[in-house]
């Protein structure tokens, strides 16, 4: 129970960081060593099934609920406690760099191999400050192949490392839109209820999103399997290369985020705070380093 309990911590976590901006689900899972051990479960599911569902349930289970359940907070989060919630998550990256070397060398090391490193440290960091320089990403108005789209994106950035669907989805200026087709429809029904609207007049004005929810899973099923196949193909014949490059990516996105959160501080004049705030930031990029530690390594030793 308490390593399933731990699962689904990481795979809160996990779920959390797809939906942030600046990170990338699937590189908190390579972080925390999770990485290969679900891409395994999920593509060898039928050579052991019970094994890997019990393995795959409780990761499941708290990456939907860190997704759903943030998709709601982000907006009160982001509006109140931007700041703590990114220190809180450069430390769980931070915290597991030293594992994701191990894993780097784990076939053996070869000097060629930095040079990987630095190759996807500079496609990745252009990408990142593209995104937060670029004035592009207008709000655009929600259609099925856009739904569409944005969910094959949300996939790729939980199965791909490194990749942050947060920037991409918002260059493409679909991120608000697409978050509210899922968090819109409670709010509907709440509002109507209030208004006096009879239940089902509420129930179908809520439900209005419901097709465009539906084509941006229809997004995630199609790149789902031909990506999974991909990326462990590509790990399992190249993984000191494919490894390197994804720490690289981990460097990147790491420090582009940390860029981007100081340019939203000076430009929103916030560093005029109270003392206590920077005191209350280290603290949650500590403990998200702790917990990013002993997390991995409580997981090696059960497994």
């Amino acid at each position: 129970m308490d390593t399933f309990f731990k699962k689904v911590l990481a795979g809160f976590v996990i779920g959390v960081g797809a939906i942030i901006p600046g990170f990338s689900g699937g590189i908190l899972a390579v972080s925390m060593g999770l990485y290969k051990p679900t891409l395994d479960a999920i593509t060898g599911f039928f050579k052991a099934p019970k094994k890997n569902f019990l393995f795959l349930l409780p990761l499941g289970i708290g990456g939907v609920i860190g997704f759903v359940l943030f998709m709601f907070l982000l907006d009160w989060l982001f509006a109140d406690f931007r700041t703590a919630v990114i220190a809180l998550f450069v430390g769980l990256v931070v915290g597991s760099m030293p594992s994701l070397l191990k894993e780097c060398n784990e076939q053996g090391y070869k000097r060629h191999y930095p040079l990987w490193s630095v190759l996807g440290f500079v496609f990745a960091f252009s990408l990142v400050m593209a995104g937060i320089l670029t004035t592009a990403g207008a709000p655009r108005e929600l259609t099925p192949l856009l739904c569409m789209i944005s969910g094959a994106i949300i996939m790729s950035g939980v199965l791909l490392p490194g990749v942050s669907i947060s920037f991409v989805l918002i260059l493409l200026g679909v991120y608000e839109n697409f978050l509210k087709v899922f968090t819109s429809p409670p709010r509907i029904l709440l509002d109507g209820i209030k208004a006096g609207a009879p239940f089902g007049e509420a129930l179908r004005s809520a439900c209005g999103t419901v097709p465009f929810m539906l084509y941006g899973l229809l997004g995630m099923v199609i790149i789902a399997v031909p990506v999974l196949l991909l990326v462990k193909k590509v790990i399992d014949k190249y993984h000191g290369p494919a490894y390197y490059i994804i720490f690289g990516i981990v460097l990147a996105t790491t420090a582009g985020c940390i860029i981007q959160e100081a340019m939203e501080l000076i430009n929103s004049n916030a560093f005029v705070f109270a003392w206590w705030k920077p005191v209350v930031w280290a603290a949650l990029f500590a403990g998200g380093v702790i917990f990013s530690l002993s997390t991995e390594k409580i997981m090696r030793y059960k497994e």
